[in-house]
């Protein structure tokens, strides 16, 4: 068996990468990985294996290396409790001194998605350990982050991987009965009927457009400037997005959608939307935090997706791993919670140990809008 690791797209040999690919995979394909990798030069490092034996491709491996440092970190370690205690501020204190290149097995920017097409769907037993020491050993990683869907595997690194916490993954299931946002609202609680229109009648003044490729063009500094706004105010980000990536989407994947929403003809917030395979992605959002309150436009957002997915078909919308106990107040369910780091070395693994427990996400209280 052999593995090899590239760092750019066009050193791939001719045809291995798409080999296993179907119109599935859309977010490893290579339209979408090259737009990723030359809209992220400063911020992420593509990592891609292809895995061989004599000259047959059996799978492929996406994986990205970035720097996490502590003014990263600090603000993620034991957001569960508050105060001052001697024991926390230690923490930071060690927390601030690091400054490591570290391994993502998949894409910081879709965390729950597949990374690994294998010929045999889903044997990473067989593959997992040597594509981890690969990337230890080729690139600048200290460390290797392992998403939960690798879970089957991480009985075979034993010693070597440490469980963490992360922000679970938020998602809203539309059933098949629901055929237009009335049956939504039907199916919510008169607590929750209240609320909305609340956000309805306030977000009226808002006028809210599909975004041509043109538009984004346009409108790509006062984009990126609102999705500054969200991210700043995030707990912790492996790396930041750049909305230009919405432009060059939307000239290769039509189901790629941007709204726009505006007051008084200002942009003041967007939200992004791509559906595949019955799934809305709705993660990527900017909003001028200025009207936000006064607008409700984050909230009229989460509405207006639900109502997409429904007057689409589709059957389930993922929220991604931010503002948890909001999109609860509108149906959306956590999913999954967790992770691994994995480092080849397993005393190293076991003296970073306590600094890995410290991080967790702060803890939120889940809603419940639908009836009994």
């Amino acid at each position: 068996m052999d593995y090899f690791l590239y760092k750019r797209y066009c050193d791939i040999p001719a045809g291995e990468w798409n080999e296993l690919l179907t119109d599935e995979n859309f977010f490893l394909s290579p339209a979408c990985v090259q737009i990723l990798e030359a809209e992220h030069e400063d911020e992420i490092e593509p990592l891609y294996i292809v895995i061989k034996e004599q000259e047959k491709v059996l799978g492929i491996v996406y994986a990205q290396l970035f720097l996490i440092n502590g003014n990263k970190l600090k603000e993620y370690i034991n957001n569960g409790n508050e105060g001052f205690s001697i024991f926390n501020e230690i923490k930071v204190f060690l927390a601030n001194r690091i400054n490591v290149k570290v391994g993502f097995l998949g894409n910081v920017f879709l965390s729950n998605e597949e990374s690994c097409i294998l010929e045999t769907s889903n044997n990473y037993n067989r593959y997992l350990p040597n594509v981890l020491d690969l990337i230890v050993e080729k690139t600048e990683a200290k460390f290797v982050l392992i998403p939960e869907n690798y879970e089957s595997s991480i009985p075979l690194l034993a010693g070597n991987c440490k469980e963490i916490n992360v922000e679970p993954d938020m998602q809203l299931e539309i059933p098949s009965s629901w055929t237009s946002f009335d049956d939504y609202l039907e199916a919510i609680s008169s607590k929750y009927k209240k609320r909305y229109r609340s956000v309805l009648k306030k977000s009226a003044v808002l006028d809210k457009r599909a975004l041509s490729p043109s538009d984004l063009k346009r409108e790509s500094v006062s984009m990126k400037r609102l999705f500054h706004n969200v991210f700043s105010k995030s707990k912790f980000n492996a790396a930041k997005f750049n909305t230009d990536v919405f432009y060059d989407l939307k000239l290769v994947k039509e189901n790629v959608s941007v709204f726009g929403y505006y007051y008084e003809d200002k942009l003041i917030g967007f939200a992004s939307e791509i559906a595949i395979n019955g799934i809305l992605y709705a993660h990527f959002v900017g909003i001028d935090y200025q009207y936000n309150n006064t607008f409700e436009i984050y909230n009229r957002m989460l509405y207006e997706q639900i109502r997409f997915a429904i007057d689409h078909k589709l059957s389930l919308i993922k929220f991604g791993r931010t503002a948890s106990e909001f999109k609860s107040t509108i149906g959306a369910t956590p999913h999954k919670g967790y992770g691994y780091i994995y480092h080849p070395c397993k005393t190293i693994i076991k003296a970073a140990s306590p600094i890995l427990s410290l991080l967790k996400p702060k803890d939120w209280t889940q809603r419940h809008p639908f009836k009994s």
